[in-house]
Formats: C-alpha cells, sequence, structure tokens
C-alpha cells in the first residue's frame, strides 16, 4: 500500500483533531473517549451529543477519571458521560448495546502531570481501534493524536501508521497530519472517516 499523503496544518493538531469530529457530531450523538485523561476531550464530546446524546469514556487511571469526572460534573454533563475504569482494548465488549459510534477521539501517550511510565501501548491500542472501526456509523470519525516525544511513543506511532494505512480504501478515508514545527518527535494526527459504503 502507499504511504498516506503527509498534510501540513498551521493551527494546532488539537483543534484540528476537535475540527474533525465535531463535524460529525450533532444532538443525540454516541462518542467515544478512547483514552479520558483529564477530561478535556470527554468534556468537548459530551457538549457536542447534547442532551440526549452520550458519551463512553475510558481510562486505566483512577486519578484520570477523578480528575475528569470532577470537571464533568461542574460543567453539568454528567447525564450524558459514562466513564469506564479500564483498558480501551476491552471496547468491543463494553460497546454492546450502544448505537453506532458518531465519533471517536484517542490521545495517545501518558496522563499530562500524571505519572510518564503509565502510557499507551500498541497491544491496546490497536485492538481499540478495530473495535471502534467495527461499531463505526456511515461517515463516522475517528480521530488519534500520536504523541512521538516519550521513549514508547515512536514505537506506537509507527504501529497505528502502519494499521490504518493498511485500511480499506473505498471503505474509509484516512489522513495523516503534521503540525509546521514537525521533527522526529512532534506528535502526528491521524483522521479517520467511514466513508458508508
Amino acid at each position: 500500500m502507499p504511504p498516506i499523503p503527509l498534510e501540513i496544518s498551521h493551527i494546532k493538531l488539537t483543534r484540528v483533531a476537535g475540527d474533525w469530529v465535531a463535524g460529525r457530531l450533532q444532538e443525540g450523538g454516541f462518542a467515544v473517549d478512547a483514552t479520558v485523561g483529564n477530561g478535556y476531550d470527554t468534556l468537548f464530546l459530551a457538549y457536542r451529543v447534547g442532551k440526549t446524546g452520550k458519551v463512553l469514556g475510558f481510562d486505566v487511571q483512577k486519578t484520570a477519571l477523578n480528575n475528569a469526572s470532577e470537571l464533568i460534573r461542574f460543567a453539568g454533563r454528567s447525564d450524558r458521560v459514562r466513564l469506564i475504569l479500564g483498558c480501551h482494548s476491552g471496547m468491543a465488549s463494553a460497546l454492546s448495546g450502544y448505537p453506532k459510534v458518531d465519533a471517536a477521539m484517542f490521545n495517545l501517550g501518558y496522563l499530562p502531570r500524571g505519572d510518564h511510565r503509565i502510557v499507551t501501548r500498541p497491544s491496546t491500542t490497536i485492538p481499540a481501534l478495530k473495535a471502534l472501526l467495527d461499531r463505526l456509523a456511515p461517515r463516522g470519525r475517528i480521530s488519534i493524536l500520536a504523541y512521538r516525544g516519550h521513549p514508547e511513543g515512536p514505537e506506537e506511532y509507527e504501529s497505528v501508521a502502519k494499521f490504518v494505512q493498511a485500511l480499506p480504501e473505498p471503505l474509509f478515508r484516512v489522513r495523516e497530519i503534521a503540525g509546521a514545527v514537525d521533527g522526529q518527535k512532534a506528535p502526528r494526527l491521524f483522521l479517520i472517516e467511514n466513508r458508508g459504503f
């Protein structure tokens, strides 16, 4: 398979990711935050799905979910968010009983201001991606922000790049985006859309 053409963005990659998934979410939507962290993406998704939508969030760290829960409660959005203490690799079973996924976000790496030894890994991220792709609604979107600046980051980035590059082109559209200042340790963003064929 040919490599995915690399695009350059002069806008922050976190903003590009948010704009990408927001373009698919509306009132009553269903979204997944595969890496809750401190809850900022989860809260963003909760606003986007509206009063009748739902957000499912995963994280392996209780500290992360406590921080996220506090943020979401303070914003008054707890009624539309369910947080799961567990690895996103178990997503397939967690998604049963839910509607198709309209949008999902991954922020790979470690918890900011947390224990940098606890990181996402290809062995859990790839199964989570597979589960989401199996449940992705037509025109559904996934953003994956891969941070390459920590020791395990480059390996995970390469694994994700190889996986998304192999997705069948008629069914999925994949983009890879770098920031204006790119380098070996700079983050990269992958955007996936189910074309609905």
